[in-house]
């Protein structure tokens, strides 16, 4: 090995080290799970992973300070949906993680290729057998640095920051890791591998202390033909079917397409093991913003079509709208008649609902909405809407 190799190799180890942590205490069975599972690093990535794709290419080289091959990824925003990079789950690993949720992380070592380049926007899931996922975006608590810089860093996100879509999908039979490219990127990831977590107090009090993005102004489209940044789409079998789809009649334009079927099986009047879905959205690459000063004045909008059901002159829709905030506490409200008349059933109707609708944070009730992360609907029963042109307005 030179002597620049080993400086810089030693130069790594002891950024990581000089960021101490406690990590937490395993039992063996634990200590399997989370100590032998590697997703990227040590072995050439398989043929599948490279080349040239709708919006991104991928290709891999030898890194001198790593020693190991890592992947370069370059990604665009195109017509479709982001696209994904799938890990299989390694062979004869365990794949159960429920134990491990509160014990667990991934740990990843990324890098922007230039100074110039757009900040990227990642997004990791944990995928089901059915194709469930949960996901995290890549936040300031999870590295040194934030945005992205030009120098190799570990990542550490841990297993129970995975909350988009936990509890939708089945973490006792995983059989992927994924990473998902939003919007533009250029990067270069390392080694990937499930590790015991704990945080580093140093980044994670760092991040407590950034302010929260300022809302401006304006119209924000979140779905318009195509989504930016979503999780929870996808066809997940008959009854449950969360796509982008081209709308029904003279207009040919892109729409999105739910339906779904949560009721009891009619024979054994068991309810299905997840009796819910939820789909949500962001509009500011999964960064928290601060509250609307004026919330009355502030409204999420969009077109609905509901075409599968009649809930009759005074039900309302089996739907619920909320908000997330980035500490993880949500606030809903359900599409009642008043924000969607049953007189327009197979119509498409204009619903708009005002930030004000939604518990905010206060000194009197801390649990309320501290920031907005992203916006969510979610569905239960039995249904078939369509909806576009979703946006918020500040």
């Amino acid at each position: 090995m030179s002597s620049a190799l080993a400086l810089g190799m030693a130069c790594l180890v002891l950024g990581s080290c000089s960021q101490s942590r406690r990590l937490p205490a395993l039992t063996d069975a634990q200590a399997e799970t989370l100590d032998s599972t590697s997703f990227l690093g040590g072995a050439v990535p398989p043929e599948s992973l490279l080349g040239k794709f709708s919006q991104h290419q991928c290709t891999v080289r030898t890194d001198s300070l790593l020693g190991i091959d890592i992947l370069h990824l370059t990604w665009w925003k195109g017509p479709a949906l982001s696209e994904r990079k799938s890990f299989p789950w390694p062979a004869e690993k365990p794949n159960n993680l429920d134990s491990v949720e509160a014990l667990g992380g991934i740990s990843v070592w990324l890098k922007k290729t230039g100074p110039s380049q757009s900040d990227p926007v990642m997004v990791f899931e944990l995928e089901d057998r059915n194709g469930m996922r949960s996901s995290t975006s890549l936040a300031p608590h999870h590295i040194p640095t934030f945005p992205l810089d030009t120098v190799w860093q570990e990542a550490r996100i841990p297993l129970s920051d995975f909350n988009r879509g936990r509890d939708q999908t089945d973490w006792s039979d995983l059989v992927a890791f994924n990473l998902r490219m939003e919007h533009f990127g250029d990067i270069e990831i390392g080694a990937c591998i499930l590790v015991p977590h704990a945080p580093i107090k140093k980044v994670v009090r760092r991040a407590s202390k950034r302010p929260l993005a300022d809302i401006a102004p304006g119209r924000f489209i979140v779905f318009e033909e195509n989504a930016d940044h979503e999780w929870g789409l996808g066809q997940f079998g008959p009854d449950r079917q969360f796509i982008v789809k081209e709308k029904r009649g003279r207009s040919k334009s892109q729409a999105l397409d739910f339906e779904w079927d949560f009721s009891p099986n009619p024979l054994t009047l068991e309810a299905p093991e997840f009796p819910t879905h939820t789909v949500g959205f962001s509009w500011n690459r999964w960064q928290a913003m601060a509250q609307p000063a004026q919330p009355d004045a502030a409204f999420i909008v969009f077109k609905l079509r509901n075409i599968g059901v009649n809930p009759g002159p005074t039900a309302p829709l089996p739907i619920q709208v909320g908000l997330a905030d980035a500490d993880g506490h949500t606030s809903t409200i359900t599409l009642t008649q008043d924000l969607i008349p049953a007189t327009g059933f197979g119509k498409w109707m204009e619903c708009r609902i005002p930030f004000s609708a939604f518990d905010w944070a206060t000194e009197e009730d801390p649990d309320g909405l501290g920031s907005i992360g992203y916006l969510f609907f979610e569905f239960s029963e039995k249904g078939h809407i369509y909806i576009d042109d979703l946006y918020v307005r500040f």
